[in-house]
Order: structure tokens, then C-alpha cells, then sequence
């Protein structure tokens, strides 16, 4: 899994445990399970969440993004409180938020409990993938910084993967609601591994060293990330990264493999199953081959125009064999992973002051991004009478258009950047030495 190059030889590791690097892997890769498994799980049981409680298809899309609006949120706060107390101590405490939205989640009677459970959910797993993103810039070399990452979204897409089958057969089992009573619990597991394993920095006994900011300096931070030359560019990629693969994968996917091909729930989550598949092996190739080739820019640009070219052939050809449709899907979770780079593209031109700042910017476009486009596009899809309870061709001919114009639009804009080789390392601060 680690080569000694991956590992960095200072600082000091306690006798007795893990190496942070493994020990940030296994913890917050634990909680990151769950964490996909919220964000996605939607899509296997919209049709019952739709049956059970009278949800349209605007009110579905409205409440499966509120997860990702409440994390989007909750990105800013939450990047503040790393650079000044770290990650070890505030990742436990916000988590409780997760651990009470997926009970409620579970005991939701109408649509205002399911959003209120969804909000909970999204605030609380905010600090998850944020976290181990903040502490690999602390402790791996910035060369495999995305490999790293990578590691960790393999290891997330295991909840991708719960989020389909097996939650397809525990909903016909047991229900869909002891599902996140179980998740709960995990989470509650997870939130005490993260205290007792994680470290923040290898000059540091798991507390923050960051000066004391008040309110004032931290924005400050905030700007001074936002303004650094091209970073607002990253961030409009990174919209049009991960977003659009979880709208399809988390939301829009299993509807549309049902209305349009016939799908039942089990059959539904077998093929998500394999989009899922797809985007865990992606995420432990794309780092490595990122470092290999020494570039970010033409790779993220190669592998979004295969994104666009999926998309592109989804809305033009409503007649595709279920078994076409499926490699389509799949190339879209495979190729769209390339996120992991771009977050490498960013820390790399961020100083370690500002690093959970500006990666805190990153995850808003990451995870904020599908709350705007699960609601969009479920105005997209309502806007087309559905026919028996299911949206026509053209509904979803009109949805994959767009998520396919939008990563143009993206390319376009992304093309303008210089590239950031994996072998030029992260900033230095000029304020400091280095």
C-alpha cells in the first residue's frame, strides 16, 4: 500500500501506534465510509422515499442535495477550526451532528424530518474527507499528496458501494430505516477512533500550533486563499468534478435505470454497484499515474472530455441497451474522479497557514457543488409530466445534457491555468521562512 517514499521521515511517531499517515487512513477512512454511504444512499431508495412520504421529483432532488448545502456550509467554520485547533479535536465533536441526523433520519414521519436528518447528516461529515486532506498536507510528501487522497476516496467508495445492493437488500429486508440506525452507531465508533489515533502535525502531540487568530485574521485567511492566482479556476473545476458524478451516481442513476430500462431496486443497485466499482479503482490508479507522469492539467483535461463524451452519448441516444448505458455510467464514475488531482493542484499553491482555508474552498465546490446540481436537475427532470410514475426519455435525455455542458464549460476555463507538476511541491509562505 506505502513505499518509503510515500511516508515522510520526520517528526515523531508515539511508540505503539501507527504511523500518523496509516493512522489518518484507518480512522478517518472508517468514518469516510459512512460518510459516502449518507451522500449516496438516496439513490437505491428514492423510489421508496418517493412512495412512502409523496416526494416529487423537485422535492427528491431539494432533499438529497440538502446533505450537500449543510456540508458545503459547514466547509469555511470548519477549515478555520483545523488551522487553529486541529483536526484530532474538532473532527470527534462535529461528527456528533451525523450521529444525530442519521437517527433522525430513521425516525423521519414527513419530509421536514428527512431534511432536517439530511442537514444533520451534511454538517457533521464535513469534517471527514476535509480532515485527512488537511492532515496528509502535514505529514505526506507533496508529491503523493493525491495519491494519498486517492487511497482515502478507495477506501470511501466502500460506502458507495453499501449504498447500493446491500442497502437495496436491507430496505427489502429490514427496511431502509434500521440501516441508519446502524450507521449511527458506527459513526459514533468512528468519532472515537478519530480522537485516540489521529495526530495533527508531526511538531505536535495531536494539538494545533497555529498562532491564536481571531474572527477577523481567520477571514482574513479565508480571502487571502480565495485570491491566490487561479484558485478560483480550481474551484469551478472542481464543480465540475465529483459533482457531477455523485448527482448521477447518488441521485438520478437509479430512477433513470428504472424508468427507462426497467430496472427493480436490486437489479438497480447492481448496476450502480458497478459505476460504484469503477470510481474506487480510479481513485487508487489516478494518484499514482498523476506522480508517474509528472502532470495535473492535461490529465484532469483528458480524463473530463471521456466525462463529457459519456454524458454527451447518454442524452443523445435514449435507445441504448441497458448494458451500454451501464459502461457509459461507469466510465463517467472512473473518469470523473479526477477531483483527487485537482485537490493536489490546489494544495499545491497554498502555504501550510492557509492550507485547511483553502482546502476548506476546494470541498465546497467538491461537496457544496451536488446541492446545487441535485436541485437543479431534479427542476430539470420535473419540469417533463412523468407518465405511471415514471419521467420520460427526454427528461433525462435534458439532465445528462446539461451535467455534460457544464464540465465543458469548465475544460474551457481550467485549459488557461499553467499546470502544477506533483514534483514542484506545495507554497511557501513569504511571511515565513521555509
Amino acid at each position: 500500500m506505502r513505499s518509503p517514499a510515500d511516508i515522510p521521515q520526520g517528526g515523531e511517531t508515539r511508540p505503539g501506534l501507527l504511523h500518523p499517515l496509516v493512522a489518518v487512513v484507518v480512522c478517518f477512512g472508517a468514518v469516510f465510509v459512512l460518510s459516502q454511504f449518507f451522500r449516496a444512499s438516496n439513490a437505491v431508495i428514492a423510489k421508496t422515499l418517493s412512495a412512502e412520504f409523496g416526494l416529487s421529483p423537485e422535492a427528491l432532488g431539494l432533499l438529497t442535495g440538502m446533505f450537500f448545502l449543510s456540508f458545503g456550509a459547514a466547509q469555511i467554520p470548519v477549515g478555520m477550526l483545523f488551522d487553529r485547533f486541529g483536526a484530532r479535536r474538532t473532527a470527534p465533536v462535529v461528527l456528533t451532528a451525523a450521529i444525530a441526523g442519521s437517527i433522525l433520519y430513521g425516525l423521519a414521519d414527513g419530509e421536514a424530518m428527512l431534511i432536517a436528518g439530511r442537514l444533520l447528516l451534511g454538517i457533521g461529515c464535513s469534517v471527514v474527507l476535509m480532515g485527512s486532506l488537511f492532515l496528509f498536507g502535514q505529514w505526506a510528501p507533496a508529491a503523493s499528496f493525491s495519491t494519498w487522497m486517492g487511497r482515502m476516496i478507495a477506501i470511501g467508495g466502500a460506502g458507495g458501494l453499501l449504498s447500493t445492493t446491500p442497502l437495496a437488500a436491507i430496505a427489502e429486508t429490514l427496511g431502509w430505516r434500521t440501516a441508519f440506525w446502524g450507521a449511527a452507531a458506527l459513526t459514533a465508533a468512528g468519532a472515537i477512533a478519530i480522537y485516540a489515533m489521529a495526530r495533527d502535525r508531526p511538531s505536535s502531540d495531536g494539538v494545533g500550533t497555529a498562532p491564536a487568530e481571531g474572527l477577523r485574521d481567520s477571514l482574513r485567511g479565508v480571502r487571502a486563499a480565495l485570491a491566490t492566482p487561479g484558485f478560483p479556476t480550481l474551484i469551478l473545476m472542481g464543480f465540475a468534478s465529483y459533482p457531477v458524478v455523485i448527482t448521477v451516481l447518488g441521485l438520478w442513476g437509479g430512477p433513470f435505470l428504472a424508468d427507462r430500462h426497467g430496472l427493480e431496486p436490486v437489479e438497480t443497485g447492481n448496476a450502480l454497484l458497478v459505476m460504484a466499482a469503477t470510481l474506487i479503482v480510479a481513485n487508487l490508479v489516478l494518484g499514482p499515474l498523476e506522480r508517474r507522469l509528472d502532470v495535473r492539467k492535461w490529465l484532469i483535461l483528458v480524463l473530463a472530455a471521456v466525462v463529457v463524451a459519456a454524458l454527451g452519448a447518454l442524452a443523445a441516444l435514449p435507445a441504448l441497451p441497458t448494458w451500454a448505458v451501464i459502461l457509459l455510467l461507469a466510465l463517467v464514475g472512473a473518469c470523473g474522479s479526477y477531483n483527487i488531482i485537482l485537490a493536489g493542484h490546489a494544495r499545491s499553491l497554498l502555504p501550510d497557514r492557509l492550507a485547511g482555508r483553502g482546502m476548506a474552498l476546494m470541498a465546497i465546490a467538491f461537496m457544496g457543488g451536488p446541492a446545487v446540481l441535485q436541485g437543479v436537475s431534479g427542476v430539470i427532470v420535473g419540469a417533463f409530466p412523468a407518465t405511471n410514475g415514471a419521467a420520460p426519455a427526454i427528461a433525462y435525455q435534458a439532465f445528462f445534457a446539461f451535467l455534460a455542458a457544464l464540465v465543458a464549460v469548465a475544460c474551457l476555463a481550467y485549459l488557461r491555468l499553467p499546470d502544477a507538476k506533483p514534483s514542484a511541491g506545495f507554497a511557501t509562505d513569504p511571511a515565513r521562512p521555509a
